[in-house]
């Protein structure tokens, strides 16, 4: 039997549909749910049933701006189950709960070597698709996971993590980098400005980095959300001068750093 004909029977036991659902981004503000065909996975590939994609920020910015061409799933804060393997894929079983980065460093050209992974040529390629464009593809039901994620950016889910969680491992990850950038000593004020979701994980981050957290936002909800997280001491940007309010809790002195 052919090694596409033993995929498909395994794609059978495993009841993977031919097709699925999917958010299709079509234009500027223009998505639409479609019928579209479960992607067929290659050698050193996976399936990936997803379970969870959380909605970024620049996926927003991408739908609103028009700035990739139509059409094409989106979403890249992906969790699930491995629906299906291909061959040569010797570390994961049908059914394992895993978390995928859509795009990772190669780790050893010299962007690598100096640490800016960004311009890493690896980096720039998206390996998670479920159609048309790779775009992240977690905006439907089923995403091929190519080679090179398979080996270095499929991460297993613990036990006690659920598919929720796991989806914060991506901008967790882009959080700590800042953090660790910053190098914040114990005792020193950090001012984190927004309460959105990523301001609430910087100032998090930082107070595990030991440092001395205020938070502000115009929008006094966001606020409340953040105080459930441990992030007390708010400024209400709405009502309250920022600049005099941070000398007021420090002592004159104002924040060591500000995260924007």
């Amino acid at each position: 039997m052919s090694i596409a004909g033993q995929f498909a029977v395994e794609e059978r036991k495993r009841s993977v549909p031919a097709t699925m659902l999917a958010a299709v981004y079509r234009g500027v503000n223009d998505i639409r749910l479609e019928t579209v065909p479960v992607p067929r996975i290659g050698s050193g590939e996976l399936l990936l049933r997803v379970h969870t994609c959380g909605i970024c920020g620049t996926d927003l910015k991408k739908i609103a701006t028009g700035s990739h061409s139509a059409p094409r799933i989106f979403g890249h804060e992906t969790s699930g189950e491995i629906a299906a393997i291909g061959n040569g894929v010797p570390d994961f079983k049908v059914g394992n709960r895993v978390v995928v980065f859509h795009h990772i460093p190669c780790g050893e050209c010299y962007y690598c070597r100096h640490k800016t992974f960004a311009q890493c040529e690896t980096y720039k390629k998206v390996g998670c698709t479920a159609a048309f464009e790779p775009a992240g593809g977690g905006f439907a039901e089923y995403v091929r996971i190519m080679d090179w994620i398979v080996q270095g950016g499929t991460i297993p889910i613990p036990d006690d993590v659920s598919f929720e969680q796991a989806c914060f491992v991506e901008p967790v990850n882009t959080c700590m980098k800042g953090i660790e950038t910053l190098r914040l000593q114990s005792g020193e004020t950090v001012l984190v400005i927004g309460q959105g979701p990523i301001g609430i994980i910087l100032a998090r981050l930082a107070q595990k980095a030991g440092a001395s957290v205020i938070t502000s936002d115009l929008y006094r909800q966001r606020l409340t959300i953040s105080k459930t997280y441990g992030l007390g001491s708010s400024i209400d940007a709405s009502r309250a001068d920022t600049v005099k309010a941070v000398r007021e809790l420090t002592e004159g002195r104002g924040a060591d750093a500000v995260i924007l």
